[in-house]
This record gives structure tokens, sequence and C-alpha cells, in this order.
């Protein structure tokens, strides 16, 4: 406990000129521990700037609030120069775990106060289930994982834990910029695709749960918690485009099980192309 890691990297090239900079941070407190491996855009360019503000804004956000019930910030948003990377980054470290060992403490102490009421345990088994009282964790993950020359793809996928069975996975998913802008590109697809793109989506869904299904002898259909009119949803997260097409990731819930994770799978550029909005086969270079 009470060990902490922290790593400024110097700023990296890519092979289009792109220079991005990383941060390792994990750290506990008596309650809660707090893990930050995040990769932000280095400023050289206007579109540069504009995608970093984006991207620390999704940082402030996903640490400002972690689980907040009612909505409300934790603690105030950072104020001072966002490309001093030093000061951000640890503005952010110390006022997220701070914020988490807070949440965390008032679910040890309500707990414990609860375990101390009863009247069927002995002291012993009193003092021994408040020991086990789980601690708070929550890791911000931020990653650039594609980039072309006209647009630079970032990935935030963020894990939480707050003493249940087990643990979430929040954040924004894959984020796409478009370079000399700056601007995030949100929507992908012509208004209705969903329908006429069913069949690529259930040769996804077959591809992600074929070894499952041959395992337990199930159906695509069992695996799937669908809408009453039977199509399978395009992704809540805009679709991540790599080397080999547009992956898409469906978050924990959103169409099955937590026990059959997240689905996801990858259609090639030709088989979306049709129904890509004009802008986005602009930067996807179709």
């Amino acid at each position: 406990m009470a060990a902490a890691l922290m790593l400024l990297a110097s700023c990296t090239s890519s092979d289009k000129g792109f220079r991005t900079e990383s941060r390792t941070f994990d750290q506990s407190s008596d309650h809660a521990q707090l893990t930050l491996d995040a990769t932000l855009p280095v400023a050289t360019t206007p579109g540069a700037a504009v995608m970093r503000q984006t991207l620390v804004d999704v940082m402030d956000q996903a640490l400002c609030r972690i689980d907040s019930e009612d909505g409300k910030r934790l603690f105030p948003r950072f104020e001072g120069d966002i490309n001093d990377s030093e000061a951000l980054f640890s503005y952010y470290e110390q006022q997220g775990l701070a914020a988490l060992e807070a949440k965390a403490k008032a679910f040890a102490d309500m707990r414990a106060e609860g375990i101390r009421e009863s009247t069927t345990l002995t002291d012993e088994e009193k003092e021994k289930y408040i020991a086990e009282t789980p601690g708070y964790g929550f890791g911000f993950h931020l990653d650039k994982v594609h980039e072309t020359d006209k647009i630079a793809v970032f990935d935030s996928e963020n894990y939480i834990y707050l003493g249940g069975a087990h643990g979430g996975i929040t954040g924004e998913g894959p984020m796409t910029f478009d370079k000399q802008s700056g601007m995030r590109l949100r929507a992908f697809f012509e208004p209705g695709s969903e329908v006429p793109m069913q069949p690529l989506l259930r040769k996804g869904m077959l591809s992600y749960f074929q070894e499952r299904m041959e395992a337990a002898g199930s159906t695509l259909e069992m695996h799937l918690h669908l809408r009453d009119d039977g199509l399978i949803p395009l992704p809540q997260w805009a679709p991540m485009p790599t080397a080999d097409g547009l992956k898409f990731i469906y978050q924990q819930y959103e169409v099955t099980a937590y026990v059959d994770g997240m689905p996801e799978f990858t259609l090639t550029y030709d088989e979306v192309a049709p129904y890509l909005l004009p802008e986005a086969k602009a930067d996807l270079g179709l």
C-alpha cells in the first residue's frame, strides 16, 4: 500500500509525424487503488491541440466523477496549462486517488458499523469480516491504437471495482479524430443502416460466439439479448478503424450477459463502405 509508480515517457513520433506522450501511474491508499495509463497527442499543430483538449476532457470526466451517484464532480477541473504534462497528470492522479479513497473509506466505515451492530457474530468474526472489506479500484486507460495520414484513433476503456462481485468496464470506447481539424468523427453510418447491415452484424456475432456455441451446443439467439424487433443493433460505441477494417465493440450487458464478455468483430472496409457517410469515407480514405 502507498506504493507509487509514475512515468512520463518522452514524446514519440509516428511515421506520419504525429507526436504523442504517455504517462503511467499506479498508487494505492488505505482503501483504494488508482491506475492511469494514458497517451495524449502533443499540441504541435492546431489539429493536435484540439485533439489534446478533447482527450483531456475525457480524462477529466472519468476521474472527477468515477461513480458519483448524483453525477456531481468530486473535485474541480484542472485550471492550469494542459500542455504542462507533469502538472496536468499529477493533478488528476492526486485528486483522483483522494476522491476514490474518500468513497472507499465511507463504504468501509458503513460496512464496519453494520458488522459491529450484529448480534449473531462473535467479536473475532466481526473483526475478521471488517478486515476482509474489499477496497475500491479504478483504472483509467487511454491508448492510441491506430493512425493514418488522415486520422488518429484513441481507445478509452476504464476498469472500475466498487467492492461487488466483479468490476466493470466504462469509458468512451474508440475515438477517431481528423488530424487536420482535430475534430472527433462521431457518426460513421448513414441513417437506417442498421437494417441492411443485419447480415454483416450477424456474421460478426457468429464469429465471436462460435466457440461458445460449439462448447454449449447453443445458438446465437440464446446468447444475444435483442429488442422486440429481433435486430442486432449497431454498438453504442463508435467503431474502431484498424488496418483490416472497422472493429465493432459492444459494451458489457449491451447485447449479452456479463459472462459472455464484450462481443467484438471486424468488418472489412469493402463490406461497410456502402453504408458509410461521405465524411466517414473521406476520413477513412475510401
